[in-house]
């Protein structure tokens, strides 16, 4: 029986022993010449949120389609079709740009907290200041929209539960980012920063959690669109980046699979497992309401208590940058909380010719495949 016992605790013994090896072997090949890559596995609004909410929200939540819907067509009367059901489609499609008009009230979050970054430079009047006081102009305006919605809120709406499992299930348009020209992973002054859509599932654990270690291939036949790259830095462990205009592959099961934005930038934490942190930019609003209506129908937005005429006009109220033809900003200022977890990121042997100076005749192929 000792002999049986001193063999196990000697088992136990190597087999942790080998687990530490492998975590610091893992960890040592996560950053390979220079480069390390990641793979979005959470992605929500930014919406600054106190336990009871009455901070924020004192007036409460907003009305969904279905309250809006009883109110405006109250059941005690008779209505038409046309007049009722179409009638309220229509304005989730073709928007009033013009105040409300219903009386229906929408509250949008009150006070200076928010969660963001500051993407103009400035402190402006409408801006937010960060929850710990330390960070000031932060430009964040669609959470004005989204801060009061059930939907965004959480951790327990609707949104944030489906993007969650659409993370989970599905792998087409994956969000890649992959940073290089690394020297230290705590501190460097110069580093490259380029994202792509990605073609796999997430590494999930037996319990459906996120891990790291997977392998994304990055789609450079038809996701060229998604590649851009800029320039970055980390201080203290903190990736922040310059500014650039990008689309961003879309990981919603159905509706418009990809989102523009403009003067894009994240702020994040790295390490060798994974990145944590925000990103912002500007959002055209008449895009972003297109793309609200092509994601899901109005009976899906009712289970988040979202209506998207009342959105739309909360859009054009704090649109806060880019104004369109007729002088009006067209773009508002948004920011979401990501989280990623290291990926290897591999790229098809095209790709890679493509690339190397003075190959112009394996660029050309390459982009005829």
């Amino acid at each position: 029986m000792k002999l049986n016992v001193s063999v196990t605790l000697a088992a136990a013994c190597a087999f942790s022993a080998g687990i530490a090896f492998a975590s610091a072997a893992s960890a040592d090949e996560a950053l390979q010449d220079g480069k390390i890559g990641f793979a979005m596995t959470h992605k929500n609004w930014a919406i600054y949120q106190t336990p009871d909410g009455k901070a924020e929200c004192p007036n409460g939540l907003n009305d969904g389609p279905r309250e809006q819907f009883d109110k405006l067509y109250p059941r005690d009367k008779k209505h038409t079709y046309i007049g009722t059901q179409l009638e309220r489609e229509g304005e989730v499609w073709v928007p009033e740009k013009t105040p409300e008009t219903h009386g229906l009230p929408f509250y949008e979050p009150q006070g200076k907290i928010g969660i963001g970054l500051d993407l103009d430079g400035k402190a402006g009047p409408e801006d937010f200041t960060s929850p710990d006081g330390k960070v000031a102009g932060i430009d964040n305006q669609i959470s004005r929209a989204f801060g009061c919605v059930a939907s965004y809120r959480g951790p327990d709406g609707s949104y944030r539960h489906f993007v969650q499992s659409y993370m989970q299930q599905y792998k087409y348009n994956r969000f890649l980012l992959e940073i290089s020209g690394v020297d230290d992973l705590a501190n460097d002054q110069d580093v490259t920063v380029t994202i792509y859509r990605g073609l796999d599932a997430l590494l999930l654990d037996s319990a459906g959690n996120f891990i790291a270690g997977g392998t994304q291939r990055a789609d450079h036949r038809w996701g060229k669109e998604f590649i851009k790259s800029t320039k970055g830095k980390i201080i203290d462990g903190v990736l922040t980046t310059q500014p650039i205009d990008v689309y961003i592959p879309e990981t919603l099961a159905r509706g418009a699979p990809k989102q523009f934005v403009r003067d894009w930038r994240v702020e994040l934490r790295v390490t060798d497992d994974g990145a944590e942190g925000l990103m912002g930019g500007y959002l055209d609003i008449e895009r972003l309401q297109n793309n609200l209506a092509q994601n899901w129908a109005t009976h899906f937005r009712s289970y988040g208590q979202e209506s998207i005429p009342s959105e739309y006009r909360s859009f054009i109220r704090n649109a806060d940058a880019y104004p369109g033809e007729d002088g009006k900003n067209a773009f508002i200022s948004s920011a979401w909380q990501i989280k990623f977890k290291q990926a290897f990121i591999t790229h098809p042997p095209q790709a890679v010719a493509a690339g190397a100076p003075g190959n112009a005749e394996a660029a050309s192929a390459a982009s005829r495949e």
